[in-house]
């Protein structure tokens, strides 16, 4: 589980008490429901009172008209396949490249962007793949990502944070194939969204049958987007934010917890005033 592997290099690092006794308060850039950071761990009444899950935060395509040359296959309908930075993502790329491989019909044109951290060596290889292939076309990497995302038809990620929020803010239709080593964050964010009716996600299990993911691919298209979905303060996570930090910027810098507790130990009486600094 992803606390029994988050839980000795907690105890490693001593971040608990770290986040009790270091922080006034715990912003959390997502809602609960989709996933706790510290879901299976022990944590410290103190530590979950301070806690504020404020919603994801929402994304923008790029205001200015974009000059760059476009990849040749955007100028029909497309999907849009990408590994974030690419580090790891060499599963998801030949998966699809599977099912494009085995029978490319019913598909839409995928445009793969590779990401670039992947390997070199991986990159040239599934280029050359894609390159034999009508309706494949690979990048390595575009600066307007975000673009190329809000004019797919769907999108296939991995669904890394920043990715995921995209698919929420550009109301894309997605497949999520999500990494469960060396954290399992991408796979619990995928999996209790697609109990939400947010996304779809599919396990890579080693074996990336290309009729499996060739179904998927074929049935994106029709999948619910994810506005079909009512899930209160789902993207409002700017707007909390905003609204969190404003008493921070207006207020003195002493924290609420410390301010109440020297308020309450002034408006004691002397004997327990006196107890509370000796420590009885």
């Amino acid at each position: 589980s992803c606390a029994a592997i988050l839980a000795p290099e907690w105890r490693r690092k001593n971040a608990m008490p770290a986040l009790r006794d270091l922080y006034d308060e715990i912003w959390v850039y997502g809602l609960p429901q989709i996933c706790d950071p510290l879901e299976g761990l022990q944590v410290p009444r103190q530590v979950r009172r301070r806690m504020t899950y404020t919603g994801y935060l929402p994304r923008r395509t790029p205001t200015e008209p974009s000059t760059r040359p476009l990849p040749e296959i955007v100028s029909e309908p497309y999907v849009l396949v990408t590994t974030g930075g690419g580090g790891d993502g060499e599963g998801l790329i030949d998966w699809v490249l599977r099912a494009y491989e085995a029978d490319s019909r019913m598909l839409y044109p995928a445009l793969v962007v590779l990401g670039p951290f992947m390997q070199p060596e991986t990159q040239a290889e599934f280029i050359d793949r894609a390159n034999r292939l009508n309706r494949v076309q690979a990048i390595t990497f575009d600066a307007k990502l975000e673009e190329l995302e809000d004019n797919a038809v769907g999108v296939v990620a991995m669904g890394g944070y920043n990715t995921f929020c995209e698919i929420l803010s550009f109301n894309k239709r997605a497949l999520i194939i999500p990494r469960t080593r060396p954290r399992m964050e991408q796979y619990i964010r995928a999996s209790r969204a697609q109990e939400l009716g947010l996304v779809r996600m599919l396990e890579d299990d080693g074996k990336r049958d290309a009729d499996v993911m060739g179904k998927a691919l074929r049935e994106l298209p029709y999948q619910n987007r994810p506005r079909d979905v009512i899930v209160p303060g789902l993207l409002e996570g700017l707007d909390n934010v905003n609204r969190l930090v404003a008493p921070w910027l207006t207020e003195p810098t002493v924290s609420q917890e410390t301010a109440r507790d020297q308020t309450q130990t002034k408006s004691a009486p002397a004997d327990q005033r006196a107890k509370a600094s000796s420590g009885d």
